[in-house]
């Protein structure tokens, strides 16, 4: 079980404030154990603090159940985080969408569940024409993201446009996380009523209804804090959708509060929460150290525990100048369930992004990858070569 997190809020404001951020740094991270992931240091030369854990621990505030502290150091550690993750971020604050002619990018409002939120809607231009769309992708970005800063770092706008798929890229507002991260990590909002999960669902139902796509042509994606959303919402409600996509997140039920929010990002979630019970694409860099990437591989076996039976293939590859490990698991029919990469020396970003979005890396496609995994699931066995 987690130990409580008991810190002096007191001296981390005063140090915040005569900028000594390194100290800051340290005053958190020895919090969180003795103990370490794999590959990283633990000696006094502690590695900076990651920008996620950062938005977690700031964007606690006002949840109940937990030590008490006073708001002077939530409104500190916020600005640590600014400093910590939004210097120089590329994608942040660029102009406008470059769209082809008749293509949409919409800004819209939803409703359910108690929340109000503002989402971007990607129309492609090729459904002008009468077609009908070949999915629905509801894109869930990571902390200190926004819909359109994701949207460039994936290049999920001209995937959309090629597949002829809609877009739903919901926009996590400051008001409800400090730091804009989906609250995968409290219990109330990765529940069946009432939470964030809900209203995503709701979101996504309501617009596959007004385009008539069905729940399997339904997908969810998204990176970190949006990575474990759309696992939870593959665990919660998998009959409303066909596939999600995991990059760089955690396994559902893997916290429940602040301090095992940390161990989890830090050593690896359980994998005792209920699993996903749709298709699941699940990919995670070997060298991230802000999602420790035992944290993939727990993704993947609370999924099994709820799919049982399925027949494991797993090869390596060369791709875009990494390797891969790619584990494929299908049904009796051959049908792909469960696709898992885990991308060597991949940190916490996406992969094979552009530079134009924050978060991004050189590496095989994943948009790419999630893609094809969404559209394509009853590839036939004997086509398992990796492209």
């Amino acid at each position: 079980m987690t130990k409580p997190m008991h810190m002096n809020m007191t001296e981390i404001t005063r140090l915040m404030r005569s900028g000594q951020l390194s100290e800051v740094t340290q005053m958190i991270q020895s919090h969180l154990g003795s103990s370490a992931p794999a590959g990283l240091a633990t000696n006094s030369a502690l590695p900076s603090m990651p920008a996620e854990a950062l938005g977690t621990l700031a964007g606690m505030k006002g949840m109940t159940g937990l030590p008490s502290m006073p708001s002077q150091g939530f409104e500190a550690l916020a600005g640590l985080k600014g400093l910590a993750g939004r210097q120089g971020l590329p994608g942040q604050g660029r102009g406008d969408m470059i769209l082809p002619e008749g293509a949409q990018w919409l800004w819209k409002t939803h409703q359910a569940a108690g929340f109000s939120r503002e989402f971007r809607m990607y129309v492609p231009a090729s459904l002008q024409e009468g077609a009908d769309p070949a999915g629905l992708i509801l894109l869930l970005h990571g902390c200190t993201q926004d819909p359109d800063d994701f949207a460039r770092g994936t290049g999920i706008l001209e995937a959309a446009e090629q597949h002829r798929v809609l877009v739903i890229a919901p926009a996590q507002p400051s008001q409800a996380n400090m730091n804009r991260c989906w609250n995968w990590f409290e219990p109330r909002h990765t529940a069946a009523q009432g939470g964030e999960a809900a209203f995503l669902t709701d979101l996504t139902r309501t617009i596959g209804h007004e385009f008539a796509i069905p729940p399997d042509c339904r997908f969810a994606m998204g990176l970190s804090a949006g990575g474990a959303m759309a696992v939870t919402l593959g665990s919660v409600f998998p009959e409303d959708f066909g596939a999600v996509g995991c990059h760089s997140g955690l396994p559902n039920g893997a916290a429940s509060d602040m301090g095992s929010a940390f161990a989890a990002m830090s050593r690896g979630g359980s994998d005792q929460g209920k699993g996903v019970g749709c298709r699941l694409f699940v990919l995670h860099g070997s060298a991230d150290r802000t999602v420790a990437p035992a944290n993939g591989q727990a993704v993947l076996q609370q999924s099994l525990r709820v799919q049982p039976g399925l027949q494991r293939r797993a090869a390596a590859a060369k791709l875009e100048g990494r390797n891969v490990q790619v584990t494929r698991y299908r049904d009796a029919d051959a049908g792909l369930r469960i696709e898992s990469w885990v991308v060597d020396g991949l940190g916490h970003a996406w992969s094979g992004g552009s530079s134009e979005g924050s978060h991004t890396a050189s590496g095989p496609s994943a948009t790419n990858a999630m893609m094809r995994f969404f559209l394509t699931p009853g590839r036939a066995a004997g086509q398992d070569t990796v492209n």
